[in-house]
């Protein structure tokens, strides 16, 4: 149901800026998930994508269609709560209101606590149902309202809300307090708004509903007053129609629009994201000369459109034309004075009076390091043949050590493996005594055995048949 609101506003074409308000008292566990599925379904929407926003609106591609044109003609829609004091609301109706993150809340009152004749006393009356009509006869129109602005003036400065909705709803009846009274309650109401940086709502029920012209001409007096009120004080004004039913949406706009030409007002607000943006009427000469500077990064609660400069407290363009001059160069001298060869020469060139001493200091410091290593190899070029001979030396007897640890490592790992001290001990045994020391290699082991005789050579078949026969076992 609440994305078809949006579909009747787009199948008309206005009002181009609409948001949707529940009361807070119909507010449900179940709304706050709803919201943020009309939310995908409208942006959905906006991209083209018609069977997706169908689908998760849960309505035909038909009605997806118009809002995606509408959207794409630069409609906008929000999702609002009118917040009350309705005493059939849930205790934890503020956490639901949290949960929908509303693009903009609508203060207002429909309860006073009254003396009632049969009911005693801290009766909630909804004055403005037609139900109770009766008792304004028991309370009194000056009472009433006295009560609603005492309610109203507490709610706006201690609750949270962007607009004040329907402002002369106790004179729904036609029950108007005193010209002055009533002059007061409106400047009460613009102060505590321009404080709380809130806007009022001129609300066009009144005038599309049953109501005699006497009264729709109070009211749109009334409007137009507080309207130009609004404007000298710096407050917003949001147009509402209060529509129960898609089909009440913008109704008597063209009234309301009429109204705010004849108070010179071309901006109005329009709830979004949880600000007040200012939506301009029509385009007109002023109103483009005013905002045609460029466009500034603007605080929440700003023009959609841009303030201008002096609104803002913005420097004019050519004191701004200057300034970024000035940051030109300092950037530039910055990056010079990183460099190394160029801060050597331009800084001596600012002091004028030292600019020879100041040049030889800088340049000591940089040539000092490349002759530092060019140095040394001048002073001992004519010492080469002294340093090589040194160098022979060292290096010799450093190789000669490493050549005898490995000589002595290597039959240290053969005589485990090998197992011939047998075989040198008969060589030793009809040979002289340092052959049999001297074996080192095992080739003149072998050569030694073959000339002396049949005897080494049968004792060395013997060893060698004893090996396979120790295999075998």
């Amino acid at each position: 149901m609440l994305f078809l609101w949006f579909f009747h506003a787009c199948r008309r074409g206005a009002p181009r800026f609409l948001m949707v308000s529940d009361h807070i008292n119909y507010l449900t566990f179940e709304d706050p998930g709803a919201v943020n599925t009309v939310r995908r379904a409208l942006k959905l929407a906006q991209a083209g994508d018609l069977h997706g926003a169908a689908e998760i609106a849960g309505v035909e591609v038909t009605h997806a269609a118009v809002v995606s044109e509408g959207l794409r003609r630069g409609m906008r829609f929000s999702i609002g709560a009118e917040m009350d004091n309705d005493p059939r609301s849930r205790p934890d109706a503020q956490n639901i209101v949290d949960a929908m993150r509303p693009d903009g809340l609508i203060r207002s009152v429909h309860f006073l606590t009254i003396d009632h004749p049969e009911k005693g006393a801290d009766f909630q009356w909804p004055f403005d149902n037609p139900e109770f009509v009766a008792l304004f006869d028991h309370v009194g129109t000056a009472k009433t309202w006295e009560l609603y602005m005492a309610r109203l003036l507490e709610d706006i400065e201690k609750l949270p809300g962007h607009i004040v909705g329907h402002f002369y709803v106790p004179a729904i009846f036609g029950h108007w307090p005193e010209r002055k009274k009533l002059e007061e309650y409106e400047d009460q109401l613009l102060d505590a708004c321009a404080t709380r940086g809130m806007a009022v709502e001129i609300n066009t029920r009144f005038l599309y509903r049953d109501h005699s012209e006497e009264e729709k001409k109070k009211y749109l007096d009334a409007n137009l007053r507080l309207m130009r009120k609004a404007k000298k004080k710096g407050v917003g004004i949001a147009i509402g129609s209060d529509a129960h039913s898609p089909k009440d949406q913008a109704g008597a706009f063209e009234t309301a629009l009429k109204m705010l030409d004849d108070v010179d007002i071309n901006e109005i607000v329009f709830p979004v994201n949880g600000r007040l943006a200012r939506v301009a009427l029509r385009a007109t000469r002023e109103h483009i000369e005013r905002h045609a500077a460029p466009r500034q990064t603007v605080t929440p609660g700003s023009s959609i459109t841009g303030f201008g400069r002096a609104e803002l407290g913005l420097p004019e363009p050519t004191e701004e034309k200057a300034i970024a001059s000035k940051r030109t160069q300092r950037d530039t001298s910055a990056k010079k004075r990183t460099t190394g060869p160029e801060r050597t020469t331009k800084a001596p060139a600012k002091s004028g009076t030292a600019a020879k001493p100041a040049a030889k200091k800088a340049v000591v410091p940089v040539s000092k390091p490349a002759p530092k290593p060019v140095a040394p190899p001048k002073k001992t070029a004519g010492k080469k043949p002294v340093v090589a001979k040194t160098a022979a030396k060292k290096v010799a007897p450093a190789k000669a050590p490493v050549a005898k640890t490995v000589m002595k490592k290597k039959p240290a790992v053969k005589k485990p493996v090998a197992k011939k001290p047998a075989v040198k001990k008969v060589a030793a045994s009809k040979g002289s005594a340092k052959k049999a020391s001297m074996p080192v290699k095992k080739h003149s082991v072998v050569k030694h055995s073959a000339k002396k005789g049949a005897a080494k050579k049968a004792t060395v078949k013997k060893t060698v048949a004893k090996k396979p026969g120790k295999k075998r076992r």
